[in-house]
């Protein structure tokens, strides 16, 4: 689940990370955890890079994460075809209600059981449910190990897949690890404290079963019944023992009210002092209001006023002629609704259902965002680019045999960036081009060809062309380092540096003048 945040966690992770520098903690909660060894998951931000980077680390290729500025129509086709999935970003509020009862086999789900994992298993859900796909070793080899399991064991199997929970973690700073570790060892100290209380709470349902049952069996007992001329006569005999004086007009009334009134009068008080004073079943009988019970310690336990819900990731995608929601907090993955290519596709049903929970969390708050799973156009660039390679390589081969000399001609010039074998700077090698199918068409155009000039001619045009296909895997790949960038930052831990900076600066004097002013 998407644990709460508290602001009194936050405080301390804050002072903890003031502390690392220079002074000591007391508390063992502020000491940073080993990444290599920490078991938990860290909060991930919303950032498409970062989904890219983690993306290309687990060797999955051919997909990338873009922003969703807009839902509109006209902005969602612009957006590089096919689109896989949908990654929404939100404030989890638990409000919906599931209706499927069960994964079908043709869908790969996991439920989410660790806390803070919710980007990673978003991902998972959908890149194990595209079709052809590729994975990468150690994620297809971990999708055939969970194949036929149900969704709470491949949820415990993420927990446990360290290959995966490293890079997760990798982006995570210190104060992350410090916020995920304290929320942690919470939970272990609340669910302590419940198990305390419930072993309380069933000792004293013990004790009291034990007393209702010693009650019940002394009343089982038999009971020695008193005739009521006993208390007959010892009325009698108290009205003799009095002695005689005179009666006040009062007095000589009650004396004269009738024997059933004074029976009747008689009665209440006695059940009356029968009440006050004698016990019934071992427990004394007051006529004064109880005192309220104490709230039970499980149920009435006080909020935390400064925790509020976390964010969580949810993944929305087409499988067989469905949109599914895949959230990782639902038991089963749930059924948006049917869609057809004839009717535009997936995006159709997904785009009102998003709109709508958008306007609904925007009458409160704005906080959500929204993420594509797109097809990478880098793949199909790069293999434009290899065919247009192979073609001026055939091209290559016919002039040769048609004259040596036909690179020293001024009309067949080739400029120095044009691309002719195997490419690091465009991400081309010599196995991509024996793996590439050849282009038969062009091929066959200049094996009929034997005119010099006419050779020359086509094969400048597929020069040209080249242009705008090296152009196009350059701005992709640029991308691509733009993201392992922001990643590389993200990984830097520039918070040593500043500390270690402003506390060489105090050392020196520097920062005293501008604390006084």
């Amino acid at each position: 689940m998407p644990p709460k945040r508290n602001n009194k966690r936050k405080a301390a992770v804050v002072n903890a990370a003031a502390k690392k520098d220079g002074s000591t903690s007391n508390s063992a909660e502020l000491t940073v955890p080993d990444r290599a060894t920490w078991p938990g998951w860290v909060e991930m931000e919303s950032e498409p890079a970062f989904f890219n980077v983690m993306l290309t680390e687990m060797g999955v290729r051919g997909v990338k994460v873009q922003e969703v500025y807009d839902m509109d129509q006209t902005f969602l086709l612009t957006l590089p075809q096919p689109v896989h999935a949908l990654i929404f970003l939100f404030r989890y509020k638990e409000t919906e209600c599931e209706k499927s009862e069960s994964c079908p086999k043709e869908v790969w789900f996991a439920n989410q059981t660790p806390d803070f994992a919710c980007a990673t298993f978003a991902l998972l859900n959908i890149v194990n449910n595209i079709p052809g796909l590729h994975l990468g070793a150690e994620l297809q080899k971990f999708r055939d190990f969970t194949k036929d399991m149900d969704p709470f064991s491949r949820g415990d199997a993420i927990d446990d897949f360290q290959f995966v929970k490293r890079i997760h973690n990798s982006f995570a700073r210190d104060n992350d690890l410090l916020q995920a570790d304290m929320h942690m060892k919470g939970k272990v100290a609340k669910f302590r404290k419940r198990q305390a209380i419930a072993k309380a709470t069933a000792t004293k349902a013990a004790k009291r079963a034990e007393l209702e049952a010693e009650k019940a069996s002394n009343s089982k007992a038999p009971l020695q019944e008193k005739s009521s001329n006993i208390v007959q006569q010892s009325r009698t005999s108290d009205r003799a023992k009095r002695p005689t004086s005179r009666k006040s007009p009062k007095e000589s009334a009650a004396d004269e009210r009738p024997d059933d009134e004074y029976k009747a009068n008689g009665t209440i008080k006695a059940r009356a002092l029968s009440e006050e004073q004698e016990p019934s079943n071992g427990l004394r009988r007051s006529g004064r209001e109880p005192k309220p019970r104490k709230p039970d310690l499980v149920s009435a336990a006080p909020a935390d006023d400064d925790e509020e819900e976390g964010f969580h990731f949810v993944a929305y995608m087409p499988i067989n002629g469905n949109v599914w929601r895949l959230d990782g907090l639902d038991r089963f993955p749930q059924v948006v609704g049917p869609f057809s290519e004839e009717s535009g596709g997936w995006m159709q049903v997904a785009r009102p259902h998003l709109v709508g929970r958008m306007e609904q969390y925007a009458a409160s708050e704005i906080q959500f965002n929204l993420m594509a799973i797109v097809h990478d156009p880098v793949v199909g660039e790069k293999a434009a680019l290899v065919e247009n390679i192979k073609t001026l390589q055939a091209f290559g081969e016919k002039l040769d045999a048609v004259s040596e000399d036909w690179r020293t001609m001024d009309i067949a010039e080739t400029k120095k960036d044009v691309v002719l074998g195997s490419s690091l700077e465009y991400g081309i090698t010599a196995e991509d081009l024996e793996r590439s199918s050849e282009n038969t068409g062009v091929k066959t155009k200049a094996e009929e060809g034997g005119d010099l000039l006419k050779l020359i001619d086509q094969r400048k045009e597929a020069v040209m062309q080249q242009a705008g296909l090296r152009a196009a895997v350059r701005d992709s790949l640029q991308a691509t380092r733009d993201d392992e960038e922001k990643a590389r930052h993200r990984r830097h831990d520039y918070g040593t540096f500043v500390r270690s900076w402003l506390g060489a600066l105090a050392d020196q004097g520097v920062l005293t003048p501008l604390i006084e002013g």
